[in-house]
Formats: C-alpha cells, sequence, structure tokens
C-alpha cells in the first residue's frame, strides 16, 4: 500500500503547478507561427542523432532496461511527430461542418501531468512535450524512480531549446523527487494526465477524478 503524501509534498505539487500555470498563461497569446518554432526546436534539440544517442544511452544504463544498441533508433519517432504536429493547426477555427452549423475551436487544456515510465525517459518527455506545447499546453512531467536522471536532462534540453526563444523555460517541468503520492496529487491537480506505462500506472490515472489519457 502506498503511503500517504506528506504536507511538503503537497506544498510541492502546488509550487510546481504554479510555475507551470504562469508559463501556460505566458504563452497563450503565441501565434502559430511562434508556436511552430517552438515545437520545431524542441523537436531538433532531442531528436538529434547526437544528442538523443547519448540520452538513449544514459536510460539504458540507468534504468538496466532496453538495447543499447537499438534505442537510440527511436529519435525517428520524436522526428515523426514533429512532422505530424508541424502539419496541423492548432488555435483558432480547426474545424467547420457546414451541413450541421458546427464550428471547431481549438483551446488549451492548461497544464497537463505526464507520467513517464522507465522504459522511455528519453522519447516521451519531447513525445507529449511537442503536442502539449503546439496546443499551447504546459506540462509537469513526473519520472519513473529507476530513470529519473535521463528525464531529467531529457526535460533540461527541452527548457534549454525553449530559453533560446526567450520563451517561458516552465512550459515543460519535471519533478525532481518523485515519489507515488506526488504523482497521484499531480494527477489530481492538474487539468489533464497523460499517463504512459503500465496498467496499474493507467488505472491511477483513471481515478484521480481528472480527465485522463492513458497509453
Amino acid at each position: 500500500m502506498a503511503r500517504a503524501i506528506t504536507e511538503e509534498e503537497k506544498q510541492y505539487a502546488q509550487e510546481l503547478l504554479k510555475s507551470a500555470r504562469i508559463a501556460q498563461q505566458a504563452i497563450e497569446a503565441y501565434d502559430q507561427e511562434a508556436i511552430d518554432r517552438a515545437i520545431r526546436a524542441v523537436g531538433w534539440a532531442t531528436a538529434n542523432e547526437k544528442t538523443f544517442t547519448r540520452l538513449a544511452h544514459l536510460g539504458v544504463e540507468e534504468s538496466g532496461l532496453g538495447s543499447w544498441e537499438g534505442r537510440p533508433g527511436k529519435r525517428f519517432k520524436i522526428q515523426g511527430i514533429l512532422r505530424d504536429a508541424l502539419r496541423q493547426k492548432s488555435m483558432g477555427i480547426i474545424e467547420e461542418i457546414p451541413e450541421k452549423g458546427l464550428v471547431k475551436y481549438a483551446k488549451p487544456v492548461g497544464v497537463i501531468a505526464s507520467l513517464v515510465p522507465t522504459t522511455n525517459p528519453a522519447l516521451t518527455p519531447p513525445g507529449i512535450g511537442i503536442y502539449a506545447l503546439k496546443c499551447k499546453n504546459a506540462v509537469i512531467f513526473s519520472p519513473h524512480p529507476r530513470s529519473k536522471k535521463t528525464t531529467f536532462e531529457t526535460i533540461r534540453i527541452m527548457r534549454a531549446a525553449l530559453k533560446k526563444l526567450e520563451m517561458p523555460e516552465d512550459v515543460f517541468i519535471c519533478v525532481e523527487k518523485p515519489s507515488i503520492p506526488l504523482s497521484q496529487e499531480l494527477m489530481a491537480i492538474c487539468d489533464l494526465t497523460i499517463a504512459t506505462g503500465g496498467s496499474a500506472m493507467v488505472k491511477a490515472a483513471y481515478s484521480s477524478g481528472k480527465p485522463a489519457y492513458g497509453v
């Protein structure tokens, strides 16, 4: 049975949410060109061969999972995500159905809690981050304890890419000392949860009381 969350963890979660909320509100006025420039920067900062190979090998060493030879090839998934995201409009009117009198508008969900699996610490953050930023959302990433160093380093690179564009780095935040109670608290206070991992993690996300996607 998981332990109860501490008051310090509750306060920490609120501080993370506040920082992410401020960053998310700061990018709401950005136009499509600025947002696409940002996701392109994040994508190439993490998916270039040299950087991703280093991150992939770090993840294998830290977690003891995966193939040293095969993991670097996952960078092409980030490139594919970026390609697909750049082809889409993500603000204003994104769909019209005249025969039904319907117009669909894109709107940010706010701050997303992303639970990062131990199996993909170099892939999941940029994959989730690109699409979240595309829609003007901020993300608080909660890494698996077995791969937290790799996750933190990946998100550090993502934040640095935003800093070069003079955009708020706190659009992407990584939990420094992850725990199950802290992850549960983040799922409860954020606007949406994206849980990538095992069935227990996905079930917890669906039971958080907030909208959630399980992968």
